[in-house]
Order: structure tokens, then C-alpha cells, then sequence
């Protein structure tokens, strides 16, 4: 097995690999592959390896910036991270998650290392929880960072905005929203757990009567063209409301 920097030649081989990687993993956002493929357009995969046997990729790892609320600096955060189904249990892995520490150690001076994951596996390669670091979209028992030099920054920690994809059914429910919007809301069955990760997001907004309203300032930071339809719908419907004659119509 040879682990490698990712080429041109690689890019639909880890779009598809990861895609096939995470289909049966119990927290897939089925995003995976789009924030990789966004990170490489916005020039931020610090560190992409591919893991590859007899010319076939098989693994991949991604590496990005993060930010922290307290300024502290060359801080990056691991993942996605995927090995083909067929090769999982070997190791493949870890050999991909020591060298990609590796690069960001000696190779561009990286003072630490975050990712979101099972500290009973992460804890091998030294990740831990800090409680001062917190990530707000994740469980701070899952939440695990590695130092590399230094004291252990305090504060907010974000990822790269490419990883704010919304999944699928995410997208299919603010679709939903989108065609129904009324003035007053549209009732969702708010005990529909996409749903509630979409107002967990802030993109819904919880209404009385069980409905909901959509937040297109929020919406913008996930998806901009749904929001750019969400907006022009609102300013539509709010045409028709503004106008008598359309408002009969409506009625």
C-alpha cells in the first residue's frame, strides 16, 4: 500500500470512494463527499492523502483550517476520512491518520489538530477532550483535539464553511417549506428528526400551532441558492398580501 498527496487524476476516485465509504455509517450527513470536493475549490485542503494499492485509491484523508474564537493560530481539523468497505479493518486508516498528523506537524508547522469522532479509537493517536475548546454543532465528548506545541487554546472552535452542507433530506424539507410558504408558517411534523436538526441549525424558526418559518439569513450560510429561492418567495408572497385585487385571487 503506498499513501500519497491526491493528484487531479484522483478527485472523482475519492468523490465516489467516499461516497461508497460512509453509505452504512450510523451519522452519515451524505455531505461527505461535497465538503471535500468544496474544500479543494476554496483552495483549503491543507492536506488531502489518498491511500492506493495496485494503482486503485482505496482511502482518503482531509485536513482543513479552523478557526478559534481566542485568535489562536495553526490549528487544522481532521476529516473526512474513508477506506473503501472491502479494505476496512486493516489499518489503512490509521496509516493515513498518522501521516496526515505527520504533515501537519513537520511538514507546515501545525500547532494542533481537532475532529469530531469516538475518543475510544481517537484517543490511539492522542486526541482528547478539552473541555475550554468547544465545538457547537457537535457533543463536547466528541469533540477531541491534539496539541502539537504549546498550551491548549480556549474557546469556540469552527470548521471550514464548507462543511455547513445540508444533507438531502435536509434539502428536500426546506424545499417543502419553500412551496408552502404562508405568511404565518407552515406546519411540519416538528418531531420529524430533520426537521428538528433543521431548527437545531436555526434555518427553521418553531412556531406556535406546530409550524414552522424559514430563516433565509441562516439558510444563506448552508445553501445560498435555496435561500436565494426561499427570499424570492417571501418577497412574492408578501406582494400578494400587500395587493388587494391578488390577495381575492388568493382567497
Amino acid at each position: 500500500m503506498k499513501i500519497r498527496p491526491e493528484n487531479k487524476d484522483d478527485h472523482d476516485a475519492i468523490s465516489k470512494n467516499t461516497i461508497v465509504a460512509y453509505e452504512d455509517y450510523p451519522f452519515r450527513q451524505q455531505t461527505e463527499h461535497l465538503i471535500i470536493d468544496d474544500l479543494r475549490k476554496a483552495d483549503a485542503l491543507t492536506v488531502s492523502l489518498v491511500a492506493e494499492v495496485d494503482g486503485q485509491v482505496i482511502g482518503h484523508m482531509a485536513v482543513s483550517p479552523v478557526t478559534i474564537s481566542d485568535g489562536a493560530s495553526d490549528w487544522y481539523g481532521l476529516g473526512p476520512i474513508s477506506v473503501l468497505p472491502e479494505f476496512q479493518g486493516l489499518g489503512i486508516g490509521g496509516k493515513l491518520i498518522k501521516a496526515g498528523l505527520s504533515r501537519l506537524m513537520n511538514g507546515i508547522g501545525g500547532r494542533g489538530c481537532v475532529l469530531v469522532g469516538p475518543p475510544n479509537f481517537y484517543c490511539m493517536f492522542g486526541f482528547t477532550n478539552y473541555p475550554q475548546l468547544i465545538h457547537e454543532d457537535s457533543p463536547q465528548e466528541l469533540f477531541l483535539a491534539l496539541p502539537f506545541a504549546g498550551k491548549v487554546p480556549c474557546g469556540t472552535v469552527k470548521f471550514h464553511p464548507a462543511f455547513m452542507q445540508l444533507a438531502e433530506v435536509e434539502k428536500d424539507v426546506v424545499v417543502d417549506v419553500i412551496i408552502d410558504y404562508a405568511m404565518a408558517g407552515v406546519k411540519m411534523d416538528l418531531e420529524n428528526p430533520t426537521v428538528q436538526r433543521l431548527i437545531d441549525k436555526g434555518i427553521l424558526m418553531e412556531m406556535p400551532g406546530h409550524k414552522v418559518i424559514m430563516r433565509p439569513t441562516v439558510l444563506e450560510e448552508y445553501d445560498p441558492r435555496l435561500a436565494s429561492l426561499t427570499q424570492f418567495r417571501m418577497t412574492e408572497m408578501g406582494r400578494v398580501h400587500k395587493n388587494p385585487f391578488m390577495a381575492a385571487i388568493k382567497s
